[in-house]
């Protein structure tokens, strides 16, 4: 596959910070305003790539939509924190809000419809688009968020982010690891400074694992970014987040899961024996979440080798960034009467899968309808499900609610059916939310 069809035709602009991939017709007539499909990068946030090989040329072409890929600033550049200096964080979120204003601003010039733009992203990407929402039910009364409808797929919010204080010790971590001292009065200056520590090297440091569990950089409670009181959790649960999201002009979220997202979760970072499973769920959740899902979770021998280590790391962090965080978010929506469309996905196209397994990011090909990947009779499955979700989207928006109770799902079967089936996992799923988050 030539290289340009993976990233695209484009070159990088003087701002490495943010960039866009656009995809459309080759004709268009930019009065006729498309519908706007706006992509975030799967792949872990410490260690995703600016463009993702999802370029969105053939799914455009298909639908008459406007695809914009954005690019931000990753890892130890986007989301460094800490409380000594003060770093807030949520750079690489920044980034992306003001990549969404550009957007709105400017897509007509590409024939986009600036009033029908739907936020996406993948794994990372649907984690930055949950931060995007609730950074837009907090606008100002009477604006406008930079989007109308979003997509979450394999990802979301399981609980608050940590705060710059907790985020020390990685910060520390981080600046040990390049022969810096984290307390020296000007360490921000020499950190900034790339003559005296270039960029190839805090991405040395992060790319050999040399931080070990504070190796993984994420969002940061800030009240810059997001209020802080009430917290996410609490503003979602509330159902400040639904009213928040449509005071502001968004009209639907869609968000799903695959059947088997365990398996890469399960390779995500090295686990040789099972006491190295609670460290390496921290570099995501508090620790004492960490352990009740262990506690919780099924029993392996103290002494179990690496497979079976990697097994049961896979099936609990699968648990907590995906499909816990799903339904929760889901249910949530559901009880405020928010338009909400929940999926899942048992089928993906078999060269594609890792494995064998139907597991995290393998539907890519799908949603971006990527020809070069995709079988004759794939891409049929491909465009019908696609039809079938822009139908179910739109029905959800027409009536202002929720199409079916929370406990059916829109499911892409292993036999490729596409139909609506209750949700196996759900009450099981629910039920262990009160035993890893009672509060």
């Amino acid at each position: 596959m030539p290289f340009e069809d993976k990233v695209g035709l484009g070159k990088p602009s003087e701002n490495p910070c943010i960039s866009f991939a656009l995809g459309k017709l080759k004709t268009v007539v930019l009065t006729d305003q498309q519908p706007v499909l706006e992509y975030r990068h799967s792949a872990v946030i410490p260690r995703a790539r600016k463009f993702s090989s999802s370029q969105a040329q053939y799914v455009a072409a298909e639908r008459s939509e406007v695809y914009v890929n954005i690019g931000y600033r990753l890892s130890a550049f986007g989301f460094l924190a800490s409380n000594k200096p003060l770093l807030r964080g949520n750079y690489g979120f920044k980034d992306q809000w003001l990549a969404l204003e550009w957007i709105r601003a400017n897509i007509a010039a590409f024939g986009g419809n600036p009033d029908d733009i739907q936020i996406s992203g993948l794994s990372a990407g649907a984690h930055s688009v949950h931060q995007l929402l609730h950074r837009a039910s907090h606008l100002p009364e009477g604006q406008k968020a930079p989007f109308s409808s979003a997509a979450l797929q394999s990802n979301a919010i399981l609980t608050n982010p940590k705060t710059p204080e907790e985020y020390q010790v990685q910060f520390d971590a981080l600046c040990r690891a390049l022969n810096l001292d984290p307390e020296a009065p000007d360490i921000l200056e020499t950190l900034r400074d790339p003559l005296k520590v270039p960029w190839s090297s805090i991405t040395h440091v992060i790319e050999t694992d040399t931080l070990g569990i504070n190796g993984t950089f994420r969002g940061c409670l800030a009240d810059d970014w997001l209020p802080t009181s009430p917290n996410p959790v609490t503003w979602q649960r509330s159902g400040g987040l639904a009213r928040g999201l449509r005071a502001h002009g968004v009209r639907s979220v869609v968000l799903g899961d695959l059947s088997e997202e365990w398996y890469l979760y399960s390779i995500a970072h090295p686990i040789p024996a099972p006491l190295d499973i609670v460290p390496n769920l921290t570099r995501y959740f508090p620790k004492d979440v960490a352990e009740r899902f262990v506690g919780a979770w099924r029993k392996i021998p103290k002494d179990a080798g690496t497979e079976e280590a990697e097994k049961l790391y896979g099936e609990i962090l699968s648990c907590g960034q995906v499909h816990l965080p799903i339904r929760i978010l889901a249910e949530d929506l559901y009880n405020a009467e928010f338009p909400v469309l929940r999926y899942a996905i048992k089928w993906t196209p078999e060269q594609n899968r890792i494995e064998g397994y139907v597991t995290h990011g393998t539907d890519r090909c799908i949603w971006a309808l990527r020809l070069p990947n995709l079988e004759s009779n794939q891409i049929d499955i491909a465009k019908q499900w696609l039809d079938r979700i822009d139908k179910e989207v739109k029905q959800i928006e027409r009536e202002d609610k929720p199409s079916r109770v929370t406990k059916m799902v829109l499911t892409l079967s292993a036999e490729t059916n596409i139909e609506w089936k209750p949700d196996p996992q759900w009450d099981t799923l629910i039920e262990l939310r009160g035993a890893i988050l009672p509060n």
